[in-house]
């Protein structure tokens, strides 16, 4: 296992807003639904502003050969 794969699953609970001038809980919206994964954004809870975003991209799927 690698440093990368320890930290795959890592979600903010709170950010740096340059609006309210400080670090703010975070609420996580679904942007996107794309073939290879899907993009949230990461928005300030008490002024709304938008914080960031990230993208979880789906696992490669495993060849059925033939199976159902």
């Amino acid at each position: 296992m690698n440093a990368q794969d320890s930290f795959g699953d890592l979600e903010a609970q709170s950010l740096f807003c340059p609006q309210c001038q400080k670090a703010q809980p975070v609420r996580l919206k679904l942007l996107l639904v794309l073939p290879n994964g899907e993009k949230y954004a990461y928005y300030c809870r008490v002024c709304g502003a938008e914080l960031g975003s990230k993208t979880e991209r789906n696992p490669p799927e495993s060849p059925t050969f033939g199976l159902p």
